[in-house]
């Protein structure tokens, strides 16, 4: 038998989209005040003393009831010495008819001179200096900041689904055709 037989195979064909989501959302917004601390400060003021007494007392420039005082001292020591002098005088002057020339020897004893020189830096002594320290105190009271929140609660969402589309591409076909020159009808 001489036939030929065509077969065509099916196909099928697939469309794919896959899903796609697009959301929108928008931002916070935070409106911020925050407002400056608040600072105390007290401060004392360092102090500083100095006291010059005995340097002015070494140069000669006493305070007044010191100075008095000294005047006082050495105004009745020179008044005893002076007393003692004239005593001796007078006696020297009564004893004038033992000899010797006492008017010559007391002038003799006045003209010489007692002084001394002394070359002394001023003042010896240094100042006493002393401080009282200062004190600086800050207080600082901060602000707590004032933060408002605009929120959106809502987003904008928007979705396609997932679709697969499927088609025969190729219908599947068998043709049998009869390719002889005779044809048998009996079977």
């Amino acid at each position: 038998m001489d036939l030929r037989i065509t077969q065509i195979h099916g196909r099928i064909g697939i469309d794919q989209y896959p899903s796609q989501l697009h959301i929108k959302q928008p931002k916070p917004m935070a409106d911020i005040r925050q407002r400056q601390a608040d600072i105390t400060i007290r401060t004392t003021q360092p102090k500083v003393h100095v006291d010059q007494t005995q340097c002015y007392i070494e140069s000669g420039l006493k305070p007044i009831l010191m100075l008095n005082k000294d005047y006082y001292s050495e105004s009745l020591r020179a008044g005893i010495e002076a007393i003692g002098n004239i005593a001796m005088e007078a006696n020297a002057l009564m004893d004038i008819e033992k000899g010797g020339n006492p008017i010559a020897e007391i002038a003799l004893t006045k003209l010489e001179s007692k002084g001394e020189l002394n070359i002394v830096m001023m003042p010896r002594s240094r100042p006493k200096i002393w401080t009282d320290l200062g004190k600086v105190d800050i207080d600082i009271s901060p602000n707590p900041a004032d933060i408002k929140w605009n929120i959106h609660t809502r987003a904008s969402i928007e979705a396609t689904r997932h679709k697969v589309d499927i088609y025969m591409d190729v219908w599947p076909d068998i043709n049998i055709d009869y390719i002889g020159k005779t044809f048998d009808r009996e079977v």
